[in-house]
């Protein structure tokens, strides 16, 4: 069935030799950002030789990766339901979990559901860097937190997260030295001010997600959380780059000469996406529904029969693997 993800094992693995070269020379340790979209071979192939850590949102993402391997898995989503906090307390039992929080429910949760197991989460405390979204406010508020986190069994404070896709800089196209210069000084302001109630408590993790971040780092970093799927070409699409991730759709109908319609909509591809026809050539995206997109065919595409397969090139495919279900 369709539409269905595809990878290129010769692109993933440019990507992970950049990252690891990225990584070696500003001395920062990588967290690959993951999903269980990607399949285990891949991971254990590919990624799993350079690092050791992921970094998800999702429980089953969490999972998968365990399942993978991965020796420690930094969990940046907010679990709040029991049956999800239990799921999470078995994937603690096989790998190390650092779960990121911005209030003392979600520490008292995570403290009540590993209980007297002996299990200890590593725990990050994310700083709102102006979002108004995620995070708590650097300064008294993240040291009010911080004290409270640590008196909680189970539970061991080791710093801070701060996340740069969420504070809008990089929508905004604003991925310059001053910008992360800004998002590590409030980072670091409160690390500082909770360092004082955990003696472990000096980690500063950094999530991005553009590529050009990459020649803007600050040392005070200590890890980055980044995808290997980054799109480094910063130029629109170039027909002969090789991309990490393509999506798969079907022809399910031919209304016209110069146009046919494939099983990939707006459910599945979206601006931020970033998705062209890759093959055949000949072929473009006129307009989508949620559940199907509408080609413009010449060429060598004019030749589509309903049932012939449409290779989807996604330069940005965060949110496809993040949060669209596909079959």
């Amino acid at each position: 069935m369709t539409p269905v993800l595809s990878f290129s094992e010769v692109a993933i693995t440019t990507n992970v030799r950049r990252l690891h070269e990225v990584a070696v020379q500003s001395e920062h340790r990588w967290a690959a950002v993951l999903s269980r979209l990607v399949p285990i071979r891949l991971l254990r192939d590919l990624i799993l030789p350079i690092t050791k850590t992921a970094s998800c949102s999702k429980v089953y993402d969490a999972e998968h990766l365990a399942d993978a391997g991965f020796e420690t898995v930094i969990f940046t989503g907010r679990v709040v339901d029991l049956k999800s906090l239990g799921r999470l307390k078995c994937v603690a039992q096989r790998t190390q979990m650092v779960v990121v929080i911005d209030h003392f429910r979600h520490a008292e949760l995570l403290s009540q559901c590993v209980g007297q197991s002996g299990l200890k989460i590593q725990v990050l405390i994310e700083v709102d860097l102006g979002a108004q979204a995620t995070g708590v406010r650097p300064g008294p508020d993240a040291s009010l937190l911080a004290t409270a986190t640590a008196l909680l069994p189970g539970l061991s404070l080791i710093g801070v997260f701060a996340s740069a896709v969420d504070c809008g800089v990089e929508r905004a196209g604003g991925e310059t030295h001053e910008a992360m210069a800004s998002i590590v000084t409030i980072a670091e302001h409160a690390l500082r001010s909770i360092r004082d109630v955990s003696p472990e408590c000096n980690e500063m993790i950094v999530a991005v997600s553009s590529a050009r971040w990459l020649s803007k780092l600050d040392a005070r970093i200590k890890c980055l959380a980044v995808s290997p799927f980054l799109n480094f070409n910063n130029e629109k699409y170039d027909a002969h780059q090789q991309h990490c991730v393509y999506l798969n759709a079907t022809v399910i109908s031919r209304p016209t000469l110069e146009t046919c319609v494939i099983d990939a909509g707006r459910n599945a591809l979206d601006a931020e996406s970033d998705t062209c026809v890759y093959e055949p050539p000949g072929a473009s995206i006129q307009h989508s529904t949620f559940e199907t997109s509408t080609l413009l065919i010449s060429g060598e595409a004019a030749d589509l029969r309903i049932g012939d397969l449409v290779r989807l090139a996604v330069r940005n495919p965060e949110r496809l693997l993040h949060q669209v279900r596909l079959s």
